[in-house]
């Protein structure tokens, strides 16, 4: 029996203790405090672990430095409990006894050896967890601290996000009371109606401008809340960056907070830069910023510079960006003088470090200019940015031969997979063929990495096929091609996966496919050239990340692609036969769903509340296609249990039944494509806790209708029949082809592995499967 007394003293005393308060977060120092009561689950395993582990540190303690810098990694608490009458020296790790190199590299080499043994023992004691162990790996300890961790860490952020929405809701109201004040105060001032004809026929003109309606700022398409937690997480990451891996796999195909891609970004640029012995990261870093400040202060004195602002180039440089900004669309939204300038004077710095200098270094810069901002430390800021550009250039940009290869691929297995499309395009590119050697840089025009005579370069044939312009995506990485939100997603996606080539490879097949109805459309070189060039741009960055996880995680056709695209243009005829005619006159037959049966593992608690409340089950089917949702329907009848036993302890089987249910689905016609989509089922487990609260338990997908091809007709065949899936615990990620064949299991989950839903599509005109 614990004290009540002393547990809320110790309760008082840890809450003021600073080495409680490890991450200067409210909302995780909170958290973290709760897991170190005395009567938290996380005591139990410290009981089994610390004992077992200080036997091993002692074995260590023959080498007297090496004994020192345990003791230290330790800590004073534990030192205090295990090593009392040991020596304590600290003077022995500093000079003159040891160099500050030596004692970094034993200080790398102590904290991978405890880090080594930590695992082991908690390993033997069942309190190790990884990401792909099933839950007989992981002690009832273990598996009570876990559960108890998520709940004091899910209930924290829940509160700590509806208090900054308070916040936020309250500003939003005294900030309309300032406007219709504000606005109040101008209406008596005009006077009258002339002033508000005057802003109306202002509006009106505005109007007619071609406008990209995606905001130009640098990370739109995340929210205030995302923000904050993605800053929570980059706290936790400080405390071990080598986690940033699990992030990586869990976020890939998503694109990130700016907080997180920062963090990523930089994390995967000195990874390349370490070598092979440094395992510390900041020292990587620090080490990196001193080399190429002295990297600088070199380049200044080879080139008798006073300023390494002001280099020998600088005027090409400065017609260069002027240039190149003002005749790129996709660039034309950041032509201020202000980010010109800025462009210059990193460009400028960097020439200094490396005495070379490319036009397309302009292009590489702006994603690193977007993300490295930084309003506090200007003058630092244009270093930072350079040195991280050198670091792109050096690491993660392929060779030129890689580009011509990536770009000959994706041509050449377009002629064998769709031949219609690659010979229409062979076709039109020959047709009032008007170049302009000006478009592209000359290593793409260069069928080697040397350079050769001006006529091969200049030939008239390679210049207008199509494959050059997959040469310019790839040598301006897609920075002068996309809107720059796209081009932050891509780039989020490289630095995941460390410049893979094949995905790059994705990124460009992604692009060409969601323009393929278009491409269709053009008649000559001019139509093409544009489509290629400036059409690209147009793309929403949704439908580009819908595509390129269809690609990139799916491995799917891209014949599906075309589908995806918002912003496909209303098709033309083409030799005077309409593109979509029968598409147009396309109908989708409802469905059935019965004999819904849900098959699953569930946590089993102390606390009967917290316990799979299956009566309040809720099994709601979604129909997806082309990136949009065509059709939802729920359950409505109270599912009736058939069997439960027990697995484990602390795990039960139910079986449960929905089996008077009888839904039908009614699907609305997809987009329009000149190639039929697929469409699929998107299921989820809800459980509703009470009226205000309601819990996603998992979810799964399967193929609803399968696209199918009757003499010139493109329709759907509907898969009717048995349907089994294993069930993904949690809430489905955004994309639906982001959703893996094989679940990932953690002991945290509502559900654990070997849950299952089946059910039966039936035709409700038939009755017949």
């Amino acid at each position: 029996m614990i004290d009540s007394e002393n547990t809320n003293e110790k309760e008082k005393e840890i809450e003021r203790n600073p080495k409680y308060l490890s991450f200067h977060v409210p909302w995780l120092d909170s958290s973290h405090q709760q897991t170190c009561l005395p009567d938290s689950p996380w005591q139990k395993i410290l009981d089994d672990l610390e004992p077992t582990l200080a036997n091993r540190v002692r074995q260590q303690f023959n080498n007297p430095q090496r004994r020192q810098m345990l003791i230290e990694l330790l800590g004073t608490q534990f030192q205090g409990k295990f090593f009392k009458t040991e020596p304590d020296n600290p003077s022995i790790l500093n000079s003159p006894n040891m160099t500050e190199e030596e004692r970094r590299k034993l200080e790398n080499e102590a904290k991978s050896w405890l880090q080594i043994q930590t695992l082991k023992v908690a390993t033997e004691i069942g309190a190790a967890m990884k990401e792909n162990d099933q839950m007989g790996h992981v002690s009832d300890d273990m598996t009570k601290f876990l559960e108890y961790t998520n709940q004091i860490v899910w209930k924290a952020l829940e509160r700590y996000l509806y208090q900054y929405q308070q916040k936020e809701l309250q500003k939003q109201e005294e900030q309309k009371v300032q406007e219709m004040n504000k606005y109040k105060h101008q209406n008596a001032l005009a006077g009258g109606s002339k002033l508000r004809s005057i802003l109306r026929d202002s509006r009106m003109h505005s109007r007619k401008l071609p406008i990209i309606r995606e905001s130009s700022t640098s990370h739109p398409m995340t929210s205030q809340y995302s923000d904050l937690i993605s800053n929570s997480i980059i706290t936790l990451l400080k405390q071990d960056l080598r986690r940033i891996t699990f992030i990586k796999e869990k976020l890939f195909g998503q694109q990130l907070p700016m907080a997180l891609r920062q963090i990523s970004w930089t994390e995967c640029l000195f990874r390349f830069e370490k070598k092979p012995f440094e395992s510390d990261l900041n020292f990587v870093e620090l080490k990196t910023r001193r080399d190429f400040a002295s990297g600088i202060t070199r380049g200044k004195n080879e080139l008798k510079l006073s300023n390494p602002l002001n280099t020998p180039i600088k005027n090409l440089i400065e017609n260069d960006v002027i240039e190149t900004y003002s005749k790129t669309r996709a660039l034309q939204s950041y032509l201020e003088e202000y980010h010109l300038r800025f462009t210059i004077k990193i460009l400028n710095v960097l020439y200094t470090y490396k005495k070379s200098y490319e036009p397309y270094f302009i292009h590489w810069l702006l994603p690193f200019q977007l993300t490295y901002f930084d309003e506090a430390n200007k003058d630092e800021e244009i270093y930072v940015i350079a040195m991280h550009l050198d670091l792109f250039i050096r690491h993660c940009f392929p060779k030129w031969s890689n580009v011509f290869t990536i770009a000959n691929k994706i041509i050449s297995t377009m002629s064998i997979n769709d031949s219609e499309f690659y010979y229409h395009l062979k076709k039109i590119s020959k047709i009032n063929a008007k170049v302009n050697p000006k478009d592209f840089p000359m290593e793409i025009l260069s069928l080697d990495e040397k350079q050769t005579s001006k006529k091969n370069i200049y030939e008239h044939e390679l210049i207008t096929d199509p494959v050059i312009f997959l040469r310019k995506w790839i040598c301006e990485m897609f920075v002068g091609i996309l809107h720059s939100n796209s081009v932050l997603y891509l780039w989020d996606q490289f630095f995941m996966i460390k410049w893979e080539m094949i995905y790059i490879e994705y990124a460009c097949r992604a692009i060409i496919y969601l323009l393929r109805d278009n491409f269709m459309c053009a008649e000559n070189y001019e139509e093409m050239r544009k489509i290629f060039l400036d059409e690209p741009f147009q793309l929403y960055t949704s439908d580009i990340q819908t595509a390129f996880v269809h690609l990139a995680l799916k491995q799917d056709d891209p014949k599906y692609i075309p589908a995806m695209n918002q912003r496909a243009r209303s098709m033309k005829l083409l030799n005077n036969i309409p593109i979509l005619s029968n598409k147009q006159k396309l109908y989708l037959e409802s469905i059935g769903i019965k004999d819904i049966s849900l098959n699953l593992i569930t946590l089993v608690t102390k606390d009967p509340r917290k316990d799979l409340q299956y009566k309040s089950i809720i099994v709601e089917i979604e129909a997806h296609g082309g990136g949009e949702k065509l059709g939802h329907i729920s359950t409505k009848s109270i599912p009736i249990i058939q069997k439960r036993e027990q697995l484990k302890p602390g795990w039960d089987k139910l079986i449960i039944e929905i089996s008077n249910e009888r839904l039908i689905l009614s699907v609305k016609q997809a987009r329009q494509s000149s190639i039929p989509i697929r469409i699929q089922a998107l299921i989820t487990i809800h459980q509703h806790i009470d009226v205000n609260t309601e819990q996603i338990l998992g979810h799964c997908r399967f193929p609803l209708y399968i696209p199918q091809k009757i003499g010139n007709l493109d329709t759907w065949d509907v898969t009717f029949g048995p349907v089994q899936r294993a069930l993904h615990s949690g809430q489905s990620p955004s994309s639906i082809d982001m959703i893996s064949d094989i679940p990932k299991t953690f002991v945290s989950d509502k559900i654990g592995p070997g849950s299952t839903i089946s059910l039966v599509i039936f035709d409700p005109k038939s009755e017949q499967y």
